[in-house]
């Protein structure tokens, strides 16, 4: 099999005669790696395995160039007219008689469209073909096709978050005044929709009923979030709580699509004896029938539990005792909305959630029923509607 060992510019010519080539490599491989195995499992000589491990990587090389120059040839097969053929070979267009289509060509090299998908990759990423080589000698190891592939996949993916953390960056300078009103939501009646109900209403500890309470706002508060809108509603972890909003009535152009979570773990709270700490709160998650899908590119911030550490007041900002952090604030805004797009909080508190949206070059509204905590949300930047 010395005949594997070889350069670049001496492997076959055809797509053919390439994937037998490569066929014929990877059986020398698993030979080698067994008869490797087999030298670590005597302890034969260390000069002994050093020259196995050559051949080896001498092979693998050869192999991968091999699948990348069939990649670069299907790459150059001409689009299938009526009645042409193609032969495979690497000829000018002037001289393709009768072309056949990148199917018949795949399936006669015994190849599948997913190996072809995979050796386009390697011959569009040539940079790191030879990374990958040389990282493999520099280590002791043999190069595979999975380690240029995973280079290609960490590029891309950092492309596209690069790309995604321009986009947030750029929806920031578009900045509007956030509007709070001082009165009690329950009384207000909007001249329009709007696109996003985000608020963080008084929990089962703060009322005397908190059935009541709910039955009291959530309806009419979710009959005005557009059909295309969406709504995000914390609540306490409390179970009183949480059965009182699931079993609300709700508007029928809203659905609740999901529990989300928010935990955290910088805040130490009181220490029961007769049950668990709560280091989190729920976000009930609704979405207009005709909502489109979420724009949210980074992974990382669509899990259903999204953990950020509460405000504190020895490190930053922290105007209320539940206030939360403004970026899971600002990744809602971002998830559900555009710049432009009107967002409504009813329960403003000191104005976390709007600062948040007009950050972000939202139209953002609000209702606070304490004077005190509006006091707080001017200070902030909040406009007096």
């Amino acid at each position: 099999m010395s005949e594997l060992i070889i350069q670049e510019n001496q492997l076959p010519s055809t797509i053919e005669d390439l994937s037998k080539f490569i066929l014929v490599g990877r059986e020398k491989l698993n030979a080698v790696r067994a008869e490797m195995h087999a030298i670590d499992k005597v302890g034969l000589a260390a000069d002994v395995r050093k020259q196995k491990l050559t051949e080896g990587q001498d092979i693998a090389d050869a192999v991968l160039d091999a699948e990348a120059h069939i990649g670069e040839l299907m790459q150059m097969v001409p689009k299938a007219t009526k009645g042409n053929q193609y032969t495979g070979k690497m000829v000018p267009d002037s001289a393709v008689g009768n072309q056949k289509t990148k199917t018949e060509i795949i399936e006669e090299a015994g190849l599948t469209p997913k190996q072809v998908e995979r050796f386009q990759i390697l011959a569009d990423n040539p940079e790191f073909v030879e990374e990958a080589k040389k990282e493999a000698r520099d280590n002791d190891t043999i190069v595979t096709r999975e380690s240029v592939l995973r280079k290609v996949k960490d590029k891309k993916k950092k492309a596209e978050v690069l790309k995604a953390e321009q986009s947030i960056a750029e929806q920031a300078g578009n900045e509007f005044k956030p509007v709070l009103y001082v009165g009690d939501c329950t009384e207000y009646k909007p001249t329009e929709k709007y696109d996003l109900l985000l608020t963080d209403p008084p929990y089962s500890t703060d009322v005397d009923n908190i059935q009541e309470f709910v039955d009291n706002w959530l309806y009419n508060a979710l009959d005005n979030v557009k059909d295309t809108g969406f709504a995000y509603v914390f609540i306490g972890a409390y179970p009183e709580e949480q059965k009182a909003y699931l079993n609300a009535r709700i508007p029928e152009h809203m659905e609740l699509c999901q529990e989300l979570i928010w935990t955290y773990k910088n805040t130490l709270g009181n220490n029961p004896k007769d049950r668990y700490k709560l280091n989190y709160q729920v976000c009930l998650f609704y979405r207009g029938i005709n909502a489109p899908d979420l724009d949210c590119p980074l992974t990382n911030e669509q899990w259903a539990v999204q953990e950020i550490n509460a405000p504190d007041g020895r490190q930053g900002d922290r105007y209320h005792e539940w206030q939360k952090p403004i970026e899971i604030a600002e990744r809602f805004v971002r998830h559900s909305t555009k710049q432009g797009m009107v967002i409504y909080d009813p329960f403003a508190c000191t104005g976390t959630f709007l600062l948040a949206a007009a950050k972000l070059g939202r139209k953002a509204y609000g209702h606070e029923i304490n004077p005190e905590n509006a006091k707080i949300a001017f200070t902030r930047g909040c406009t007096r509607g």
